[in-house]
């Protein structure tokens, strides 16, 4: 680190118990042999908020602790103790911020510990340290108190790792050098100083030593490669408050922008930035300078120019020298350039192209037609008739088409319309296909002169099955509206199971009422429908933000639409059943207008399933999710490695590149023993290893999530406050910070997809409870599809959300705009798979497992065109294998079902579920024994599996009363090997099933 990173200690790593005393301490020289007592006067420049409130401990040499330890004086910028050179002379540390973590060891709080008294009071009283004076004669005329001992010098500091240290812009600077620092150039409203991309200057706000010591304004020499996308760090004092501050990069002939002020978001649209920084702290401002490849070699002179609203601008002297040296990416591999973060504004695979299974929507008329299903718009831009031709199995979009609606959708504002204009189409790609139109509405009695309404509505259809209506109502006088109210009339026979909105999932209710409670329900959708034929209707408007998911949800909970909510917030849902037909409507209740004054009723609706499920490639992909020698993997019978965080390949959370070189060797051998790689990447929390954290806390609340802080002890030395802890890894030391959900992070986490997919040749990604939205997530998967010899792959795991912690959410429901571009989910920890069989329910009752309708629409994914894998407990594997479902190895030994899925050749075999009705093949004469079916070159299988709260009987039968024969072979804690004649009863116990060999004979019609 050097002799300049503290002004008056060298600075360094060490190595002690850090969970016991702490990351940081002072290392003092002792020269005298014997002592009572010494003292040091350490200047440790800290800015933690009450460092009178923090113990000191000193070790001696050998590292016992000294209890003879006072603390005489302690303040921010130095702290003044006494302690007995126990060892006699040699070099004694001082712990300044020891701590310990209590509470879940992947959720600790840092507790720093509390000043205690260790000292033996005669100790103190021979060594004059417990009298008011602290030097002085005493009464007998001998030498007491502070000033009589001999003096330790501190000479070091020490952190306990590089990224613990405070080196070099975490020691403050004393107010003594603040006040002279000022002084020296008063006038000035701000100071600038230009520091090196190798120092970046943390959150806390704190006016470095360094900086203290240094002269502002002076001239900044860099030196960069050809390619390189530069990053240029210029640090501001606030001497008064300041408001809209800016940076702009002048007179070098390359593209330069200022980070903290403009970008280009997730969804590709340009913005900017506010800065504002207090009178008296620090803020770092970010410029990128993008140097061609093909740039001359030479010295380049510009300027960095900073002003704030209102004063006149400052300006740095730049000289940079590009070089010979030509990087590749940007330079986004040599992670110390800090070049990844020109990923922040990428537009990377955005753009309207499809992607596979997709295909090109095609407009005929006013009839929009996707992969399986099709829209009929209204003249208003409703649609008017949804349509689907997904097989009842959901393996094939060849099936006849079912119409789920029993009538158009309408918006009613509770107006008579007086005209509208055709509808306009365009399309942007063969992706997506976009529409508008515009209707006047008179007015009534209670309206003000000329204050008529006008609404236009906005839609699109995307290739997935994402159909968006925007309808802005926008007043031309001051009006009353009773009621804004949507309905969605969808046929009775199509919606027989729903989900969110606080029901769980299953059978759908007659009836059913909602209304908005965004302060504690994560809960803005309702899916309702069949596997083969659903739609997820979500209500929002203009001021949306994604929430933050899982646990943190109350940290940023939903915005309630304030249009769908109306003025009183007593908007909400109703269902209701009658004549064949649930109608969902959403009502405002009274809306109030002033003249110009718009709202904006934003209709969100997913045409499910999106795809077609894959049942053999489901059996034939075996996971294997966890670390391990891949010839282990082989052995074990697997060809699909998920990689873990915290493991030696992707050891920290969610920045895989950290460790490319060692993923890309453990990739290329899992290649050639034919198994396929994926990686822990998400963006819902970022390891404080990533080298790019402190610039993107320097962007405010824009990619960290705004909190309480607290947490790890050290998010709280190195970002202060503010942000919401993250998930800690002990066994790697790795320490996260949750990200808000969304922000240009998610651009940037699209490219490093696309490196990791490039670069270092994953197969795919597993997904852990995601916290970006639909476009990331199709932007992920072409990047993705867009590299590698094979198709990649993409399971997402959820724990189940359905808790007051996260909101009452259903995980199915609450990222099935996501499962478009997945390949399985894994639901997951807490789901209750077992229901009564286990004691799943609570208060005595059945638990949710008890239910098929749960499993099916909740847990399998089957609804929405992927399949899934059991966890909580290994899942149920009768159960589970009803659904096509197997728990993921090694945590649970799936290997015997393996075997048994080869032997009756069930990866190649046509598989109908339980769920198709007359279509299985085989039937067991009981709603709560369902039946799936594998028929291909195996003969005909059947997975049963029992929901009946106690032993039963089934008899089974291949469609008309005919009795079939079955055998069940031989498999490891699943079954014993036992035959069936024709029409003998096959007994089944609560929550167990079979997997039978049916007598092809008696399958013959």
């Amino acid at each position: 680190m050097g002799e300049k990173d503290h002004p008056e200690l060298e600075c360094g790593i060490g190595s002690w118990d850090h969970d016991v005393y702490g990351n940081h301490r002072i290392l003092v020289r002792v020269d005298v042999t014997r002592a009572p007592a010494v003292h040091a006067e350490l200047p440790w420049r800290r800015r933690d908020p009450e460092p009178t409130e923090v113990d000191v401990v000193v070790l001696a040499p050998s590292g016992r602790r000294v209890r003879n330890t006072v603390r005489v004086d302690v303040t921010a910028e130095r702290g003044l103790i006494a302690f007995e050179p126990v060892e006699g002379a040699g070099d004694y540390a001082v712990h300044y911020l020891p701590y310990a973590h209590t509470g879940r060891p992947y959720y600790p709080q840092a507790a720093y510990r509390r000043p205690a008294p260790t000292a033996d009071p005669a100790w103190v009283h021979r060594c004059g340290l417990d009298r008011p004076a602290l030097s002085g004669e005493s009464p007998t005329g001998e030498p007491a108190g502070l000033a009589a001992l001999p003096r330790a010098e501190a000479f070091r500091y020490e952190a306990a790792s590089a990224a613990d240290s405070f080196a070099p812009l975490g020691f403050t600077a004393t107010q003594e050098e603040r006040g002279a620092l000022l002084a020296a150039h008063e006038g000035e409203p701000f100071l600038l100083f230009a520091e090196d991309r190798a120092h970046p200057l943390d959150p806390t706000g704190h006016l470095p030593a360094r900086w203290a010591r240094a002269r502002p304004f002076a001239a900044f020499t860099a030196r960069a490669a050809r390619g390189e996308c530069y990053a240029l760090q210029t640090g501001v004092l606030a001497v008064h408050d300041l408001t809209g501050v800016r940076a702009e990069v002048r007179e070098l002939p390359f593209p330069a922008r200022c980070l903290n002020t403009e970008g280009t978001d997730a969804r590709g649209r340009s913005f900017t930035s506010r800065v504002d920084v207090a009178a008296g702290r620090t803020q770092a401002l970010w410029c990128l300078v993008d140097i061609p490849a093909d740039a001359p070699p030479g010295v380049y002179e510009g300027r960095i120019a900073v002003r704030a609203e209102g004063l006149p601008e400052r300006v740095l002297p730049l000289r940079l020298t590009v070089g010979e040296e030509r990087v590749e990416d940007r330079g986004a591999g040599d992670l110390h350039r800090l070049a990844r973060l020109g990923w922040l504004d990428s537009a990377l695979a955005q753009d309207d192209e499809t992607v596979a299974p997709f295909t090109p929507v095609k407009a005929d008329g006013l009839r929009l037609g996707i992969l399986g299903r099709s829209v009929e718009l209204g003249d208003d831009g409703l649609p008017r008739g949804l349509t689907s031709t997904f097989t009842p199995a959901v393996t094939s979009t060849e099936g006849p088409a079912r119409e789920l609606l029993a009538g158009p959708v309408t918006l009613d504002v509770g107006r008579s319309q007086e005209s509208r204009t055709p509808l306009a189409f365009d399309q942007p790609g063969p992706g997506r296909v976009r529409w508008s139109t515009e209707a006047t509405y008179a007015t009534d009695a209670t309206d003000a002169a000329g204050s008529g309404l006008r609404v236009r509505t906005e839609g699109e259809l995307e290739a997935d099955g994402f159909l968006v209506v925007r309808a802005t109502v926008t007043a031309g006088g001051d009006t009353e509206l009773d009621d804004v109210r949507l309905d969605v009339p969808v046929r009775e026979e199509i919606a027989r199971y729903a989900m969110g909105l606080g029901i769980k999932g299953g059978a759908c209710p007659a009836a059913y009422d909602w209304t908005w409670d965004t302060a504690t329900r994560n809960q803005d959708a309702l899916w309702l429908g069949d596997p083969a034929a659903g739609l997820q209707l979500s209500l929002r408007d203009e001021h949306y933000a994604r929430p933050l998911n899982t646990n943190y949800y109350r940290e940023k909970p939903l915005v309630t639409p304030r249009s769908w909510a109306g003025d009183t917030g007593l908007g909400g849902v109703r269902l209701r059943t009658a004549d064949g037909v649930r109608t969902v409507t959403a009502h405002s209740g009274p809306v109030r207008l002033a003249a110009g004054e718009s709202r904006c009723f934003e209709l969100r609706l997913l045409l499910t399933p999106f795809k077609p499920i894959e049942p053999g490639r489901q059996l034939a992909e075996r996971y294997f999710h966890a670390y391990a020698d891949p010839r282990e993997v082989a052995d074990y019978g697997a060809n699909v490695i998920n990689l873990h965080h915290a493991t030696p390949p992707n050891p920290y959370i969610n920045d895989p590149l950290l460790a490319a070189d060692a993923l890309r060797a453990y990739t290329d051998a899992a290649h050639r023993l034919g198994i396929r790689v994926k990686v822990y990447d998400t963006v819902r929390e970022l390891t404080r290893r990533t080298p790019e954290l402190p610039v993107l806390a320097a962007l405010g609340d824009e990619v960290l999530a705004p909190g309480p802080g607290g947490g790890h002890a050290w998010l709280r030395e190195h970002l202060g406050e503010g942000y919401v802890p993250g998930w800690v890894a002990p066994d790697v030391e790795d320490v996260a910070v949750v990200t808000s959900g969304d922000s240009r992070w998610h651009n940037a986490y699209v490219c490093g997809i696309d490196r990791l997919r490039r670069r270092v040749g994953i197969d795919g990604l597993y997904l852990d409870d995601v916290a970006f939205d639909r476009t990331t997530m199709k932007r992920v998967r072409k990047a993705l599809a867009r590299h590698g010899s094979s198709a990649p792959l993409i399971d997402l795991h959820s724990c189940n959300q359905f808790r007051v912690a996260d909101g009452f959410a259903s995980s199915a429901n609450l990222y099935a705009e996501l499962l478009p571009y997945t390949d399985r989910v894994w639901l997951g920890e807490l789901f209750d798979y077992d229901g009564d069989v286990r004691g799943g329910g609570t208060g005595g009752g059945p638990g949710d497992g008890a239910d098929p309708a749960y499993w099916l629409i909740e847990i399998s994914g089957v609804a929405f065109g992927v399949m899934g894998e059991m966890l909580q407990g290994g899942g149920n594997p009768w159960r589970g294998l009803v659904f096509g479902m197997t728990a993921r190895a090694p945590m649970t030994d799936v290997r015997p079902l393996w075997r048994a899925f080869d032997q009756l050749r069930l990866p190649d075999a046509e598989f109908t579920g339980w769920w198709a009705g007359d279509e299985v093949p085989v039937r067991t004469g009981r709603a709560d024994v369902p039946a799936s079916a594998w028929r291909g070159p195996g003969g005909t299988v059947t997975a049963l599996a029992s929901w009946a709260p106690g032993p039963v009987e089934v008899v089974l039968d291949a469609g008309g009363g005919r009795p079939v024969a079955a055998y069940a072979p031989a498999i490891e804690g699943f079954q014993a090997e036992r035959s069936f004649a024709a029409g003998e009863p096959v007994p089944v116990a609560p929550g167990r099933g079979w997997l039978l060999a049916l007598q092809e004979a008696d399958m013959a019609p």
